[in-house]
């Protein structure tokens, strides 16, 4: 073997050396959980992506756009930063933090790591041992004194979002920007699928 041969062999050892770690580094961030497509104004990165990661499994894509297919998550950023006062505001990024804890405590993980299942068991959790929103949602009048009512205030922030975003309105509701004429009893069968508002 020549020096010329020696040298092609042994960066082609190194090659597949470097190529075989960097390719492993590469497939393991692609997985890390950070696919925001969107910048927090109010959440932090982790916050905004563990949002993001429940109103997927709140309402995941099927025949339908899901919640993530039409900015729910961001919608939700945007909301409260436009509509509540601070301390609303501090109570949702809170109770992110809290979620999250939870879902570390009952699966060991933090919840964007969590494979669906395990997410769908800290969700029922969360369903089954939260209440209503106390008061009003947009009269702010959350009773002082009780816990902040994070899931309940999230999903209901992520239905509105959803349902009120433009491709649900047009593409998946019934949707007529000029209405005609008000028609009080129409057989469902006419009317095809559930009016948006």
């Amino acid at each position: 073997m020549n020096r010329r041969d020696a040298l092609k062999s042994s960066a082609m050892i190194l090659g597949y050396a470097i190529t075989g770690s960097t390719v492993t580094a590469l497939m393991q961030s692609c997985g890390a959980g950070d696919k925001l497509s969107w910048t927090p104004q109010l959440l932090s990165q982790e916050q905004a992506s563990i949002l993001s990661a429940l109103v997927d499994r709140i309402l995941p894509r099927t025949e339908t756009p899901g919640a993530l297919d039409v900015g729910t998550d961001e919608f939700i950023d945007k909301i409260l930063v436009s509509a509540f006062p601070e301390k609303i505001q501090k109570g949702f990024a809170a109770g992110l933090d809290d979620f999250n804890t939870t879902a570390k405590s009952m699966q060991g993980k933090a919840f964007v790591k969590l494979g669906d299942d395990q997410k769908d068991e800290v969700i029922r959790d969360f369903e089954e041992k939260s209440g209503p929103l106390p008061g009003a949602l947009w009269a702010y009048n959350f009773a002082d004194g009780n816990a902040f009512p994070f899931y309940r205030m999230m999903k209901e922030l992520t239905l509105l979002g959803y349902f009120h975003s433009e491709q649900i309105g047009k593409d998946v509701l019934a949707y007529d920007p000029i209405p005609g004429p008000f028609k009080g009893c129409i057989d469902y069968g006419d009317v095809g699928k559930v009016w948006t508002e």
